[in-house]
C-alpha cells in the first residue's frame, strides 16, 4: 500500500510549543475559520490543563520545503512574528482555537494576526478557593503569573510576594509550572515530500474528520486553500487585494469572494468548484483584457461593500462570524453588481426590506447548506431584472423544497439546541438581529448595532456554573442544552459579562434591569429564580418570536 502521508507523533510541553509558535512557522490555511472562543472556553481549557485532563491533540501538516510558502497564498500566520518563515511552514489542520487561546494567555490577552487584533478579557486565579474567574476583582490576572513565573519579571515577582502569602505564592508557582512544563500535549505532524491535487484533498479530508464541530469543507474551499497557488501573477494579486479589503471590514471568508468575483467573469458555480476544471477556468479568466479585468474587479469591490453596508445599517452585522452562512452575500452582491449600484442611497426602502427579508430567511433556514452550486446558479440567474425579485427567489426555494416562512415552532426549537455549537449558529444570528431591531444595548450603554462585535460576549443569563450546581440532571447532553439553549443566551459587553461572573440572576439583573428588558428578560423578580427556570425560558422564547414577527412580518408566520 502506497502511503502518501507520513505521520510523526510528538509530545511537547506548552512552554516549548509556545517557543515554536513564536518562531513564526505556524500558519492557518484559508479554509480555517475565525477564532471564536470566548472567556468561558479559555477558562475551561486552562482549568483542564491544570487538572491534567485531556484537551485533545494538535494536528499539523508539514509540506515539502520547496513549495511550503506557495501552497496557500491566502493563509495567515497564527501570530505576527518578524522572522523569515519561507523555508519551513506548518499548517494548522486542527487546534487553532486552543493554540490561539494559549497565545493570548502568554501575550497579556492580545495578539496580532495579519491585520487583525485578537483579544479577550483577562482570566484570573483566586488562590484562596483555587478557582479561575473572568472577573479581575476576584483573583490575580493569569498574565501577571506568566510574567512572574515564565518571564521572571522582577516587578511581577515582587508584587506577588507583597500581595499573597508565602504558601499561595508557592502554590501559584507550581500551578504555572504544571501549565507550561509538566503537561504533555500530543502533536500529530502529517508530512508530505511532494504535493499534488490528491495531497490537498487528503489534508482537507483530515480537517473534516477531526473537527469536532462538524465544519464541512467543499471542493471550492479546498481548491482555494491549497490550489490557490494555481492562480498566478496579477490575477492572484487582484483576488488577494480584494479579499483583504473586504476582510478588513467584515472578516469574511475567501470562498464567497471567489464565488462572486468568478461569477462576474461569466463562470457558473459548477464550473468554479470542479477540481479538474479549476486550472482551465483560471486560464480562461486570464484571457480577459486588462481593461475588462479592471472594471470587473472595481465593480465587484463596490458591490460587495454595498452589501456589507446594507447588512450593517439594517441588521447591525459587521462581523461574518454572526452569519450561519456567507453565501447569501454572494447573491446580494451579484444583484448590486448587475444594477451597477455603488451607493445605497439609490436603493429605496421597499427594496431594502425585500433584500433584508430574503437574507434573513435564507440565512436562518440554511438554504445554501446543501446543493450550494446549483442553488447559487439558479439565484444568480434570477438577478438580471432592474429590481430585486423577491418572489422569484422564493420560487427558487420552493422548487428546492426550501422553507419560505419562519414559524413559532422554528424559533422554539432553539430551546432544544446548544446554540453555542455550529448547529445553533442560525439561532444566535436570529437573536442578534432581533435584539438590534429592538434597540437593545450591551448593558454598558452602547447599542449592540454600534458596538464592535469582538467586544461582545455570549452571556448566560443563568450562568453555567450556577446551573451546573443547581440542576439535577444526569443526562449530560440534555444538561448541555438546558444550559446553552436560546432562552438562556444573550449578547452583552465582555466586561459586564466578566463582572457578573457566576452570580445568579436574582443578584445582578436588578442592576441592569432597563437594559435586560430590551433583551426580553422578564421584569418580574420571581422569574429570575431557579425555581422558575423553565418558565423563564419559555417566556423569553415567546418574546423573541413575537419581536421577530413584529420587525419582520413578511417572513414570520
Amino acid at each position: 500500500m502506497d502511503t502518501r502521508v507520513k505521520i510523526d507523533v510528538r509530545r511537547e510541553y506548552i512552554q516549548s510549543l509556545i517557543d515554536e509558535l513564536n518562531a513564526g512557522k505556524y500558519f492557518l490555511p484559508s479554509f480555517q475559520r475565525q477564532y471564536v472562543w470566548d472567556e468561558d472556553d479559555i477558562r475551561e481549557l486552562i482549568d483542564s490543563i491544570i487538572k491534567n485532563y485531556p484537551i485533545g491533540t494538535i494536528i499539523l501538516w508539514k509540506p515539502s520545503s520547496q513549495s511550503s510558502s506557495e501552497l496557500d497564498p491566502f493563509s495567515k500566520p497564527l501570530i505576527n512574528i518578524k522572522v523569515d518563515n519561507k523555508k519551513e511552514r506548518y499548517y494548522v489542520i486542527d487546534g487553532q482555537q486552543r493554540l490561539t487561546s494559549l497565545l493570548l494567555l502568554m501575550n497579556n490577552w492580545e495578539i496580532d494576526r495579519d491585520d487583525e487584533k485578537i483579544r479577550c478579557e483577562a482570566i484570573c486565579y483566586n488562590p484562596d478557593d483555587k478557582r479561575f474567574y473572568k472577573s479581575k476583582d476576584r483573583g490575580i490576572d493569569l498574565s501577571e503569573l506568566i510574567k512572574a513565573f515564565y518571564h521572571f519579571d522582577d516587578g511581577a515577582i515582587s508584587k506577588l510576594k507583597k500581595e499573597t502569602s508565602e504558601e499561595n505564592f508557592a502554590e501559584m508557582h507550581e500551578m504555572i509550572q504544571q501549565l507550561l512544563s509538566k503537561y504533555p500535549l500530543p502533536i500529530y505532524i502529517m508530512e508530505t515530500e511532494s504535493e499534488d491535487e490528491q495531497t490537498f484533498q487528503d489534508m482537507a479530508e483530515a480537517f473534516i474528520r477531526v473537527n469536532k464541530y462538524g465544519v464541512r469543507i467543499g471542493n471550492l474551499e479546498l481548491m482555494l486553500s491549497f490550489l490557490a497557488g494555481s492562480v498566478g501573477g496579477d490575477l492572484k494579486n487582484r483576488i488577494r487585494n480584494l479579499y483583504e479589503e473586504i476582510y478588513k471590514i467584515v472578516q469574511i471568508d475567501l470562498q464567497p469572494v471567489i464565488r462572486f468575483v468568478f461569477s462576474n467573469f461569466d463562470l457558473k458555480q459548477t464550473q468554479i468548484s470542479n477540481v479538474k476544471q479549476f486550472r482551465k477556468n483560471i486560464k480562461r479568466i486570464g484571457e480577459f483584457d486588462a481593461d475588462a479585468t479592471d472594471k470587473i474587479f472595481d465593480k465587484s469591490e463596490k458591490a460587495m461593500k454595498c452589501t456589507i453596508r446594507l447588512l450593517k445599517e439594517e441588521l447591525g452585522i459587521a462581523n461574518s462570524s454572526l452569519l450561519p452562512s456567507q453565501m447569501p452575500i454572494v447573491t446580494i452582491s451579484k444583484y448590486f453588481y448587475n444594477r451597477r449600484i455603488e451607493n445605497l442611497n439609490s436603493v429605496d426602502l421597499i427594496e431594502r426590506r425585500k433584500i433584508v427579508n430574503w437574507f434573513i430567511l435564507t440565512s436562518f433556514n440554511g438554504y445554501y447548506s446543501s446543493q450550494t452550486n446549483s442553488k447559487l446558479d439558479d439565484d444568480l440567474e434570477s438577478l438580471h431584472k432592474p429590481y430585486f425579485d423577491f418572489e422569484e427567489l422564493l420560487n427558487n426555494q420552493r422548487a428546492k423544497r426550501g422553507r419560505i416562512k419562519i414559524s413559532e415552532s422554528d424559533i422554539k426549537k432553539g430551546l432544544d439546541l446548544n446554540v453555542l455549537r455550529l448547529q445553533g449558529r442560525a439561532y444566535l444570528f436570529m437573536l442578534y438581529i432581533i435584539l438590534v431591531r429592538n434597540r437593545a444595548d450591551d448593558w454598558n450603554g452602547i447599542l449592540l448595532s454600534h458596538q464592535d462585535f469582538s467586544n461582545l460576549a455570549r452571556h448566560h443569563i443563568f450562568s453555567k456554573e450556577f446551573l451546573e450546581k443547581t440542576l439535577e440532571v444526569e443526562d449530560l447532553d440534555f444538561k448541555e442544552k438546558l444550559v446553552n439553549n436560546l432562552g438562556n443566551i444573550t449578547f452583552i459587553h465582555q466586561r459586564v459579562n466578566s463582572e457578573i461572573e457566576d452570580a445568579p440572576p436574582e443578584e445582578y439583573i436588578e442592576d441592569y434591569k432597563s437594559a435586560a428588558i430590551k433583551h426580553f428578560i422578564p421584569y418580574e423578580k420571581n422569574m429570575w429564580s431557579i425555581n422558575q427556570y423553565k418558565t423563564f425560558l419559555e417566556y423569553r422564547i415567546n418574546e423573541i418570536y413575537h419581536a421577530g414577527k413584529k420587525y419582520f412580518p413578511d417572513i414570520f408566520q
